[in-house]
């Protein structure tokens, strides 16, 4: 009999994900850089948050514009902004460093930005998929990423080239200047990467692009399956109190006035 669903069990996921890893091997399979996401419906697409609430590359732009100039304004008046990102980027030799700073930053404060997270980890991405509304079919992503797309310099692009594709390569590790830095430390965690594309691109759902269509690959999970796949990854210590950094209240009005002024769920 034919499976309903691609993961039913934690056999079925180590198969596939052990499939994805074989296939890349150096001189034997493809040539790729494995990334995974999770999602909890399978209504989902896989588009940025901030695209989500825009129709067109002028109403993106600007709600981009407007995000950014905002997110700042808050932090500069707030009692202690340091401790949400670095004010002053000492010894900044990278002409876009400041911009992807905040950029990032706001992303993982859960506000909608143009990045796309993903992580190197897969059980990560299954955690994504299956920790919430365990009543839908979940989705777990695998994105054979171009080579070329990885970027361990993109503080050196401009993020407002229209032209863009990469994944940025930020060190795994906490830099020592954004050691106490909340965000920054959640990263870390969800050993996490960005897609990041152009206005144009970034509007169309990654998987519904024609060059990188092929290179998506979507596993559905059986909804019944989702808490007994929490409890097998409870076993290598990935919960909600490892996975999630919880933020102070200063932070939390922060997000929470964003996302009430520009109507994000």
């Amino acid at each position: 009999m034919e499976k309903t669903f691609d993961i039913e069990n934690s056999e079925d996921f180590e198969k596939i994900v052990s499939k994805i890893q074989v296939g890349r091997m150096p001189f034997i399979g493809e040539q790729y850089q494995e990334l995974y996401r999770g999602q909890s419906k399978n209504s989902y697409v896989l588009k940025s948050g901030i695209s989500r609430y825009a129709g067109s590359k002028v109403e993106l732009i600007q709600l981009e514009k407007n995000i950014i100039s905002d997110f700042k304004e808050r932090v500069k008046k707030s009692k202690n902004g340091e401790k949400i990102i670095q004010l002053s980027i000492s010894n900044n030799n990278n002409l876009f460093e400041n911009d992807w700073r905040w950029i990032e930053q706001i992303q993982h404060y859960r506000i909608p930005t143009r990045l796309l997270d993903w992580t190197i980890d897969p059980k990560i991405g299954l955690f994504f998929a299956v920790e919430s509304n365990e009543s839908e079919i979940g989705q777990f992503w695998v994105f054979k990423s171009p080579l070329n797309w990885s970027c361990n310099d993109h503080f050196e692009l401009n993020p407002y080239n229209e032209e863009i594709d990469i994944i940025s390569n930020s060190s795994f590790y906490i830099e020592k200047d954004y050691r106490n830095k909340i965000a920054e430390q959640r990263r870390s965690f969800q050993s996490g990467k960005f897609t990041f594309q152009g206005y144009d691109k970034i509007l169309i759902p990654l998987e519904s692009q024609t060059l990188l269509s092929e290179r998506m690959l979507k596993f559905t999970i059986r909804p019944e399956s989702k808490k007994e796949l929490l409890d097998y990854l409870s076993k290598f210590n990935i919960t909600k109190e490892t996975i999630y950094v919880e933020y102070d209240n200063e932070i939390e009005s922060i997000v929470g006035e964003l996302k009430s002024k520009f109507g994000f769920g």
